[in-house]
């Protein structure tokens, strides 16, 4: 009975990993953090998406509010500054009544929180400036939202057939489309 008992521990072979596995596994974690870290060492070429995402979370939500608020009197728009001096938010966040002047007004609220506003400091740090092209191809100053969700600029011409375009130019060239029925998407 215990011949058979050693028989049966002297069959058990040994597991685990030899040195040269272990060194080759070693070696190619090496590498591929190395190409990895310099991949994302810089945000060249990225920053443009962010402030995409940025600007068409900013026209959704002036398209939302201007769905559910229907009050006469009163703009929901984002405003455009081009330029070296390139920013983008709402003239005014107080809707209460009697303020609908200065909801239509030109210039970007300074105490706009971010997911509506871009102010002019932080898109000149990153190097991206704007522009942007309506269906006739002219510059707008801003893109407004009537109570169905519809765009409005100031010519009117997001509803011939091509959409009002907002570019932002850094690294790389991005776009914000706003179809003619309302459709805002990065395009």
């Amino acid at each position: 009975m215990q011949h058979d008992i050693r028989l049966r521990r002297g069959n058990c072979s040994q597991t685990g990993f030899s040195l040269v596995e272990l060194i080759t596994v070693v070696i190619l974690i090496g590498v591929l953090s190395v190409v990895a870290a310099t991949r994302f060492q810089t945000r060249k070429g990225y920053v443009e998406y962010a402030y995409q995402d940025r600007l068409i979370t900013a026209l959704r939500n002036m398209q939302t509010r201007a769905m559910q608020d229907t009050r006469s009197g009163f703009c929901f728009r984002i405003n455009l500054a081009y330029g070296t001096a390139s920013a983008y938010g709402p003239p005014s966040l107080n809707y209460a009544p009697g303020n609908g002047s200065a909801t239509c007004a030109s210039g970007i609220s300074t105490s706009a929180p971010g997911y509506l506003a871009v102010q002019a400091a932080e898109l000149a740090a990153e190097s991206v400036v704007l522009s942007s092209a309506d269906g006739n191809y002219s510059n707008f100053s801003y893109l407004a939202f009537d109570a169905l969700g519809r765009p409005l600029n100031g010519a009117a011409n997001c509803n011939t057939g091509r959409p009002c375009r907002i570019t932002l130019t850094g690294e790389s060239s991005v776009q914000v489309c706003v179809e003619s029925q309302g459709y805002v998407h990065a395009c």
